[in-house]
């Protein structure tokens, strides 16, 4: 959930953000990153996005239809990540609208 104070400003200083105030959910970034490259699968990066908690990652590099499924086991195992720390995943390129 949200923090008691609100929703947190718009493209605050969590883009590419480090240290504990500003990079929220690194722990599960961390363990989805080690989960993939343990199953094989080629990740060429994560990093923060603009809201708290909004991280994305980059799968490759891959050749011909690899990445397709590199893609595919990498979404299967981010809920089972989510699960064990008590939160829900989500897909959405840009949960909040209006922020970019």
């Amino acid at each position: 959930g949200w923090p008691k104070q609100g929703y947190p400003g718009t493209k605050g200083p969590y883009y590419c953000g480090i240290g504990a105030t500003k990079a929220y959910g690194r722990d599960i970034v961390e363990s989805h990153y080690r989960a993939c490259l343990y199953a094989g699968i080629n990740v060429a990066g994560t990093y923060a996005e603009v809201m708290p908690a909004q991280c994305e990652y980059q799968v490759g590099p891959c050749e011909g239809t690899s990445f397709g499924e590199e893609v595919w086991m990498s979404r299967f195992i981010l809920p089972q990540i989510a699960e064990e720390f008590g939160v829900v995943e989500s897909f959405d390129p840009k949960p909040m609208p209006g922020i970019h």
